[in-house]
């Protein structure tokens, strides 16, 4: 299992090469949900507190998964993380903030989003191979666990955010 130090330190680099050093806060939270501890996120307008919340994610499953020359051939896990946000017009920036870190890091994640503009075609190949995480809206959520395979697809699930 890699140390917290290593993951947190990819982390940490990925964010100071977009000139947004990680605020104590964000490495409070990492560290928290490390403990298995849940919370609430209170911070200003564009401190990070989605990138608080989304790596806390990260971390625990680059913890998980040590060694990036592996992650390649790792069969791509079901959603581990499940992202509410309130309105769809929210869903598309938050897969794009989501998406961008994952491709910097190489970790093999999907994101994808599951809103009421979401084609049937996606629905159910996303009922047979769930992304690695979902952001959806409360609404869709509610039809999603109707769902028999519910219990499938959130079998890995690790987080759930609630976004503002």
């Amino acid at each position: 299992m890699a140390s917290s130090v290593s993951a947190h330190t990819s982390v940490t680099a990925w964010l100071a090469n977009r000139d947004w050093p990680p605020f104590p806060f964000q490495h409070e939270v990492w560290d928290a949900a490390a403990a298995g501890e849940s919370g609430l996120i209170h911070a200003a307008t564009g401190t990070g507190k989605t990138y608080a919340a989304w790596f806390a994610g990260v971390l625990d499953w680059m913890r998980d998964h040590p060694d990036p020359e592996a992650w390649p051939d790792l069969p791509a896990p079901k959603i581990q993380v499940l992202w509410l946000t309130p309105l769809k017009a929210l869903a598309a920036d938050t897969t794009l903030a989501l998406q961008e870190p994952l491709e910097a890091l190489g970790i093999p994640w999907t994101v994808e989003r599951r809103t009421g503009d979401t084609s049937s075609y996606q629905k159910q190949r996303q009922i047979k191979k769930p992304p690695a995480a979902l952001i959806t809206t409360p609404e869709s959520l509610s039809v999603l666990l109707s769902r028999r395979e519910a219990k499938t697809m959130f079998s890995q699930l690790r987080m759930v955010a609630v976004d503002e």
